[in-house]
């Protein structure tokens, strides 16, 4: 996956996993910093490279998830070792106009779109939990 841009995400069906049909679901990952308001930095920008491959994963397993078991959350918030990665889902409108397909098999647009940002967590941050917790 990369930052900042939208993929097309082609699931195969898998009925081991309870997925019937294949779909294109798109996916959006943005790297959003600590404030929303603003354009990511450098260090957000770095954090995102360096667990480019784990945020990848962890995106596939929530849209494969979703597939399989249609009723889990539409909002979810990841915590990775140096980031938080939260998720929603919405309808995805504009699929139902495109046609698609993988080789001679037509594939559907998945009806909902998976949004994921990515927000850096610096050390300040990681210890918010802990020092309430203890």
């Amino acid at each position: 996956m990369t930052r900042n841009s939208f993929a097309l995400l082609f699931v195969p069906e898998n009925p081991q996993l309870g997925i019937q049909n294949a779909y294109i679901v798109q996916v959006i990952v943005r790297s959003i910093g600590l404030d929303s308001n603003r354009s990511p930095s450098v260090d957000d920008r770095a954090t995102f490279f360096c667990y480019a491959d784990e945020i990848s994963s962890a995106v596939e397993s929530v849209v494969l998830g979703h597939l399989a078991y249609p009723g889990i959350p539409s909002n979810l918030v990841l915590k990775g070792e140096k980031y938080i990665l939260r998720a929603s889902r919405k309808e995805w409108n504009p699929g139902k106009d495109y046609w698609f397909k993988w080789g001679e098999q037509v594939v559907s647009a998945a009806p909902e779109k998976w949004v994921f940002e990515m927000v850096p967590m610096f050390e300040e941050l990681a210890n918010v939990e802990h020092r309430y917790t203890t």
